[in-house]
């Protein structure tokens, strides 16, 4: 297993992976705006943004997308928002989402950012549950924002 960050070159494996994982999402994320390209075209490799990408045997078990200088609403320095976040169905349970968190959190600390963010919705439990394992902390619920009985719950996590 390698725990790397995304390049250029990567686009199509990392649509690729969120097309296998696109309907776990509320709403699939073929359906939020801008769409999968976007999504990952608009991360992929930036000065501010990126992926952190598990990888075995060249194949992509694991990502997690974020944005430095942002909280999931709008821009704060020394913040970062994971925008995405899956692991392949064959490689759960196997600790992949630590291994992408604690390389996350190894690279943004050295450059102040002092608080991850990161939201789920509340008919997620198995999302809920890795968050709380990973340290975060719920932070703020929006109800029904995603249809009705669908909260967005929002996580933070404290890097210092």
């Amino acid at each position: 297993m390698e725990i790397r960050e995304g390049l250029p070159d990567d686009l199509e494996r990392l649509i690729d992976f969120m097309e296998l994982v696109d309907n776990e999402f509320v709403p699939p994320l073929s359906l939020q705006p801008g769409g999968i390209y976007e999504r990952v075209s608009g991360t992929l490799a930036k000065m501010d943004s990126n992926f952190i990408i598990g990888e075995s045997n060249g194949r992509v078990v694991g990502a997690m997308g974020y944005r430095k200088n942002w909280n999931g609403i709008e821009e704060v320095l020394g913040e970062a928002y994971i925008s995405f976040i899956a692991v392949h169905p064959g490689y759960r349970g196997q600790n992949i989402a630590r291994l992408l968190d604690r390389a996350l959190a190894k690279k943004l600390c050295p450059v102040w950012v002092t608080h991850v963010n990161v939201t789920t919705w509340s008919t997620n439990p198995g999302a809920y549950r890795m968050y709380q394992q990973l340290g975060y902390v719920v932070s703020k619920t929006l109800k029904n924002h995603r249809g009705p009985g669908v909260d967005t719950i929002y996580f933070r996590k404290n890097l210092k």
